[in-house]
């Protein structure tokens, strides 16, 4: 059966004694006998010496316990073994000389020392494992600093370290309990600035120890997660109005996209407010302000009228006098306000006055008369084009008829490579200001105003939970995407000036835990929003008139779709690789890498 699991079996069969001799028992029968004499009668028929100890703890209740035995044919190495096994003793050989107890002393025994220095797994964590196995951990606690305190200051007036402490992490054992303990008598020995455990024991037993820590220091698998998040926001928009306007006599006619305005007489008819208005209450019919005062005035150049006298005098000098003719009549032009319906044609606003001519004659030595002339300038005019402009009352018609399509893609594509059982997060984002908070003192009436600060931009945050043998890989992702979707301003009261903040449009999904295969790419999240909107602004009665209805009437059409996906796609890397996994960089970044020697995927 496969279970898509990886599987690592160790052999724990104990070390056998060699005795050397190949020596048979024909027969052997054996009740209750007790295991040491059992042990010498075994040791004598294999030529060898025996010595057995019972000075430690529990040895004499092993050297006490007793044996049946029923065989035939079997080497005497093989039945010596099996004493030794069902029995619970130790033994060791050196010469002929068999050392035998249920605790030799360590010079009795064979004991090597072997040092790993740990490459994944921590020493400490290393350590604990084989301690559950059995063996025996020491730890060495740094000392303590005891504090001596005055008693008449209660100030601290001397510091001690203490020594440091050993003791012993091991497993007590529930001498019911029918589990095995493979690596009972193992010493065990950590350093964390090297990262190394040591392992002094039997040679069995420190083999055994060693293939547990091969299988804990393994490495934790990487794995480069790509998110992509895609926000498509379609938009139509189809737009169609009719306006025109005409008048006649003291009538005026506007329709404007679906909305009908008559208007009798010389004027609107006055509202509530300007008869309640500070003028309108001296009078009837009200007076309200001319709304027209601040406009430019032109001069009726076809309505003279004419002032008595208003002109300048005419002065002849001769030698027999000063003439004075006149004064002579002057014309003046009536002003209008400007308004005009032709916003390009200028009118007169101002008009001076020419100067007098003066005339004189005198006579010269012969007698002759000579006359002198002085002409006066001639008058000028200003013109100016109307501040005001006045709608014709011909018919005049405008169709409006429009169509917007609009698109926006947004686009993140980050890969990020995370080990197993780890976090991993990018920020590529700019800080804006999302919200102001303003406080005032009521006492001092201080006013605080301080800014809060948010990002706008990717984060992308990734847990890996675990990378299975078979090629899963169980995850959690939290993509962010945002942008500032709008600027608004604010007046934030008295003396608070006026506030700028940025709206956020915020993209965000919280996956939970997931389980992809290596490679697969997985739709985390696909999000559509669909809206039409209708508006239509008509006339009454001539609005729904068949074709002709449509000048009377506007329609606004408005379709907006939008969707949003989120694709992951994990792809556990291949460390026998330079780069494990098939990212290819840009253009831009791949010439960068290669002006500084790196071979990166692409290059040609």
């Amino acid at each position: 059966v496969n279970f898509n699991i990886a599987v690592s079996n160790i052999n724990t069969a104990p070390d056998l004694l060699d005795l050397g001799t190949t020596i048979r028992v024909p027969r052997l029968v054996l009740r209750d006998a007790p295991v040491r004499e059992v042990l010498a009668l075994l040791a004598r028929a294999a030529g060898l010496n025996l010595v057995f100890t019972d000075t430690s703890a529990g040895t004499t209740a092993a050297a006490s316990s007793t044996i049946s035995l029923d065989l035939a044919n079997e080497p005497v190495q093989e039945v010596f073994n099996s004493v030794l096994l069902v029995s619970g003793l130790g033994a060791n050989r050196r010469g002929n000389t068999i050392f035998v107890g249920a605790r030799l002393p360590d010079t009795a025994r064979n004991l090597v020392s072997r040092t790993l220095r740990l490459n994944q797994v921590p020493a400490n964590s290393a350590g604990n494992f084989l301690a559950t196995q059995g063996a025996e951990v020491q730890v060495l606690d740094e000392g303590l600093v005891n504090e001596v305190i005055n008693p008449e200051t209660q100030l601290v007036s001397r510091r001690e370290q203490l020594p440091p402490t050993l003791r012993t992490v091991s497993i007590q054992g529930n001498d019911n309990s029918t589990a095995p303990l493979l690596l009972r008598g193992l010493k065990v020995s950590t350093d964390g600035r090297l990262n190394s455990i040591t392992l002094v024991g039997e040679p069995r037993t420190v083999e055994i120890a060693t293939a547990f820590i091969t299988q804990l220091d393994a490495r934790r698998r990487q794995v480069a997660v790509n998110v992509k998040v895609v926000d498509v926001t379609l938009s139509n928009e189809e737009n169609f109005g009719a306006s025109f306007s005409f008048g006649v006599n003291d009538t005026f006619f506007v329709q404007d996209n679906g909305a009908a305005t008559l208007r009798f007489g010389p004027t609107s008819p006055a509202g509530t407010a300007d008869i309640d208005s500070a003028t309108g209450q001296l009078s009837n019919p009200p007076v309200v302000p001319n709304p027209f005062s601040d406009g430019d005035v032109f001069l009726d150049l076809n309505s003279a009228q004419t002032i008595p006298g208003g002109g300048g005098f005419t002065i002849i000098n001769s030698p027999t006098g000063t003439d004075i003719q006149g004064p002579a009549d002057s014309v003046f032009f009536p002003g209008v306000a400007g308004v005009s319906g032709n916003p390009i044609s200028a009118g007169v606003t101002d008009f001076t006055l020419g100067t007098d001519t003066v005339i004189t004659t005198t006579l010269d030595a012969n007698g002759n008369p000579v006359t002198t002339i002085v002409p006066g300038t001639p008058g000028t005019i200003t013109q100016e084009l109307a501040d005001l402009f006045q709608f014709p009352r011909q018919f005049l018609a405008q169709l409006e008829a429009q169509i917007i399509s609009g698109n926006a893609k947004i686009l993140t594509d980050p890969t990020l490579v995370v080990q197993e059982g780890s976090n991993a997060e990018v920020r590529l984002t700019q800080q804006v200001v999302t919200s102001i908070d303003t406080q005032v003192d009521p006492l001092s009436g201080v006013r605080t105003t301080t800014p809060e600060i948010g990002e706008a931009g990717l984060i992308l945050a990734i847990s890996v939970e675990r990378i299975d043998d078979n090629g899963f890989v169980t995850l959690v992702v939290n993509p962010e995407v945002s942008a500032v979707g709008a600027i608004q301003t604010f007046d934030s009261g008295d003396d608070g000036g006026v506030n700028t903040i940025s709206l956020l449009s915020v993209r965000a999904l919280s996956s939970g835990t997931i389980r992809l295969r290596d490679g697969q790419t997985l739709i985390l999240s696909g999000i559509i929003q669909e809206s039409d909107t209708t508006t239509v602004s008509k006339v009454p009665i001539l609005g729904d008139i068949p074709l002709l209805g449509a000048l009377f009437r506007s329609t606004d059409t408005e379709t907006l779709r939008s969707e949003v996906i989120v694709l992951l796609t994990p792809q556990i890397i291949d460390e026998r690789s330079n780069f494990g996994y098939n990212y290819v960089p840009g253009p831009d970044a791949r010439e960068q890498l290669r002006r500084r020697g790196l071979n990166v995927p692409g290059n040609p």
